[in-house]
């Protein structure tokens, strides 16, 4: 469990801290937010990879199924969105993988290491 938290540590903090950085350095904000940006995807990945591994263990937590059909569904929107240029809508969607990072997070920091 230990290495699970490190690694969600890791792949949340990294875009903020780039955010951070180029909130610092004034000459080339626009570069490190870029890669905050970008970097959001490794998150994600990351995230949902924890996810699955997490469910995969723990099949009966009816939290990690949540959070699953919670990505599926994110995928599915996204892709009516853009399959029907619904693009008003679309912006809605931005707020679904801040939430779904902070409801994973919650779900892996809230476990003791004992119970993995």
């Amino acid at each position: 469990m230990k290495a699970i938290k490190i690694l969600n540590t890791i792949a949340v903090g990294i875009p903020i801290m780039l955010m951070l950085i180029g909130i610092i350095k004034q000459d080339s904000a626009g570069e490190f937010i870029g890669y905050a940006l970008f970097s959001t995807m490794f998150t994600g990945f990351v995230q949902v990879m924890l996810g699955l591994s997490l469910l995969r263990k723990f099949p009966e937590n009816i939290h990690y199924q949540i959070y699953i059909v919670a990505v599926v569904l994110f995928f599915v929107l996204w892709f009516i969105v853009h399959s029907f240029d619904l693009y008003d809508f679309g912006y809605l969607l931005l707020w679904i993988p801040p939430c779904l990072a902070v409801y994973l997070s919650i779900l892996i920091y809230s476990r003791t290491n004992n119970e993995f």
